[in-house]
């Protein structure tokens, strides 16, 4: 069997003997969760996260938000029985192991506030802007990599001989564990995020309202 063109649109590098991707999207399809997903950047949450922020403050007397910070300690606490049960030479899932240890590293190291918030910022993008979301495995991959980002633990340098700078570059996680430690945030705190996300498009719908009707009135003048 020869090699054959890569699956992913657009792309006409040659694939491995019985890879459906060349070199370059295979390894974006285990980094990211999808082949043609680009990496979703601090700067690019930005605004979502002055949203759900905003959100917050006005709502600071709500017990939602401890609510929510309880279930990501239940995470936790999840993650550490997983852990304690290796440790105890009980069989168990490698990825969920994996996944239990950033979670430790990631509580250990991050508010919870900051983890509540950065999850509620990237279903905030989801809704807003669906498209950047290959994929629902995509959008969870996403998700998993900037919690990760919340610490400096997952990163690594490396020196550029060409350019001689210093560059970083995150410890990547097994997909199996991406997608275990996705799930465990998704069932804790994405029934709140959507929730959330929902509010924040109702009222951009009614600004939206507000300013035809401005609109309207102002053509209407004489």
């Amino acid at each position: 069997m020869t090699a054959r063109t890569c699956r992913a649109p657009g792309c006409g590098a040659r694939t491995s003997r019985y890879g459906a991707f060349c070199t370059t999207h295979r390894s974006r399809s285990r980094r990211h969760g999808h082949p043609e997903q680009e990496s979703i950047t601090t700067a690019d949450l930005k605004p979502h996260l002055k949203l759900v922020r905003a959100r917050i403050a006005r709502n600071e007397a709500s017990p939602l938000w401890a609510e929510c910070e309880a279930r990501w300690n239940a995470v936790l606490e999840h993650a550490r029985r997983v852990l304690a049960a290796f440790q105890r030479g009980q069989a168990g899932y490698r990825p969920e192991r994996i996944a239990a240890q950033e979670v430790v590293k990631l509580a250990e190291n991050v508010e919870p506030s900051k983890v509540v918030e950065m999850t509620f910022a990237v279903f905030l993008l989801q809704e807003q802007e669906p498209r950047r979301f290959r994929s629902d495995k995509a959008f969870r991959f996403q998700l998993v990599r900037r919690l990760r980002g919340l610490t400096d633990l997952n990163a690594g340098s490396w020196y550029n001989n060409k350019t001689g700078k210093t560059h970083r570059a995150y410890r990547e996680l097994t997909p199996r564990a991406v997608t275990s430690l996705a799930q465990w945030v998704v069932e804790a705190l994405g029934g709140v995020a959507l929730y959330l996300a929902s509010l924040e498009r109702k009222q951009e719908q009614e600004r939206q309202e507000q300013r035809r009707l401005l609109t309207e009135a102002l053509e209407a003048l004489q």
